[in-house]
């Protein structure tokens, strides 16, 4: 898993959170080019939709979907699937 900074976006544009340290790997599923990741942020921090962009500091973003989050103490454990490419 490649460690990349990233900011989380809504549906209609608001940023959820920025300068997220997000892990994600890319991997071949027959012949789609896959990726998924995880990251962590504060219980407090909402994520109520079913899908987000995630726009990394390099210039690539996608759509994350299929999230699984999970309590981890103070932080919300956010695990995820892209959609289409990372581009």
């Amino acid at each position: 898993m490649a460690f990349f900074t990233a900011r989380i976006i809504s549906k209609d544009g608001v940023v959820i959170v920025e300068d997220l340290q997000v892990w994600i790997h890319f991997f071949l599923l027959g012949n789609m080019d896959m990726w998924a990741g995880s990251f962590e942020i504060p219980v407090t921090t909402p994520l109520t939709q079913h899908a987000y962009r995630i726009q990394l500091t390099d210039g690539r973003e996608g759509l994350i979907t299929d999230i699984t989050t999970q309590i981890q103490g103070d932080n919300i454990a956010v695990y995820f699937e892209g959609k289409g490419p990372l581009a």
